[in-house]
């Protein structure tokens, strides 16, 4: 299994920063935002803000576009001619989960090794994996794990994702002489963007022109212990030079205590997302159709009731027992007080048209 860190990919905008922090504080169950992440103007996640409003520029100076120079964000953020289709569009087809993101310093878990006798080290970070690895664009991580598809109608990559959350560090307690467990910044929270083309925050032109008409983004989740907490979003925010066609809009997911598909749904009724009668002016470099990041989730602190399904309860009174088995890497271990390590699967991811965005 490919293991990644979970990381803020650069260049990424204050206001995303801003938003992913609003997304992981009120998201019920998510740790709030670390020091560093600072919410700014129009990163709230249920304002609903439309494309189209605001004075319109020709022009602007951005240290994320190749050149770094001067661009005409008209012409550069402009997205392909589109190759026709309808709906349903299923994102994976042509968006790849290259948008990665978190807060957590980047310290891996490391197996020992045998060759140099390093011993193995525990990890201090969130990590995240997202399986198929790489950027494949059509594939499934579920049926392996003897998770079926949502249904037999499913269309595009069943994505498998497993969370390794941040270790708890032991702090002083109220009271002299006492010691408590956690606190401190809101390290432990990572998600996954999906965008066009790939690591595109605005900076690598325009986003894909979808099929016009959608008004919700829908998919299928679940998870492998139940309650677990995550969610989801459509639109990378406003960012330099291109900007997408909505800050956010993104629904909260508790899943079921027993583990089961389950078809949520992203309402984008009223929001313009196409490429004819835009009127520029989202954005440092105004919005001109096309979407960047067409699908998205956070995830972040998890309290779950068993070791059941490679999940672990936190252990917040006895910071000396033994420590946990780290379920990511082989002969490392985590402290013995931590949220629940969680893994959950997504499938079927589409625009589409449902007469009310419901």
């Amino acid at each position: 299994m490919t293991r990644l860190v979970s990381r803020i990919a650069s260049p990424v905008s204050t206001v995303l920063l801003g938003l992913l922090a609003a997304c992981a504080s009120n998201s019920p169950g998510n740790p709030p935002p670390s020091s560093g992440s600072t919410a700014t103007t129009g990163s709230n996640p249920s304002s609903g803000s439309t494309s189209g409003t605001g004075a319109s520029g020709t022009s602007t100076t951005s240290s994320g576009a190749s050149s770094g120079m001067d661009i005409d964000a008209a012409a550069f953020c402009r997205p392909p001619a589109s190759t026709g289709g309808s709906l349903p569009f299923v994102v994976d087809t042509t968006y790849v989960p290259s948008g990665w993101m978190g807060d957590a310093p980047a310290y891996m878990a490391m197996a020992a090794d045998p060759t140099t006798g390093a011993p193995a080290a525990p990890a201090t970070t969130a990590r995240m994996t997202l399986l198929p690895q790489g950027y494949s664009m059509i594939g499934d991580a579920c049926t392996p794990d003897g998770i079926t598809r949502s249904s037999a109608n499913a269309k595009g990559t069943c994505w498998k994702v497993t969370f390794v959350p941040f270790p708890k560090s032991i702090q002083p307690g109220i009271t002299a002489g006492s010691t408590k467990i956690g606190g401190g910044p809101g390290y432990g929270w990572a998600g996954a963007f999906w965008q066009y083309p790939k690591n595109n925050w605005g900076s690598l032109g325009g986003g894909y022109p979808i099929p016009n008409g959608a008004d919700t983004v829908s998919f299928w989740a679940r998870g492998t212990a139940g309650g677990e907490k995550v969610r989801f979003f459509t639109g990378e925010g406003l960012n330099t030079p291109c900007s997408d066609y909505v800050a956010t809009t993104s629904t909260n997911a508790t899943f079921p205590a027993t583990p089961t598909w389950t078809r949520y749904t992203i309402p984008i009724t009223g929001l313009s997302y196409g490429t004819t009668g835009i009127t520029p002016g989202q954005g440092l470099g105004g919005y001109y159709g096309g979407v960047l990041g067409a699908f998205g989730f956070g995830v972040g602190d998890q309290t779950l009731p068993s070791l059941d399904g490679g999940s672990a309860p936190p252990n917040a009174t006895d910071p000396n027992s033994a420590p946990v088995s780290d379920p990511a890497v082989p002969d490392a271990s985590f402290p013995p007080y931590f949220d629940s390590t969680i893994t959950f699967y997504i499938d079927d991811i589409e625009f589409e048209f449902t007469d009310g965005g419901m």
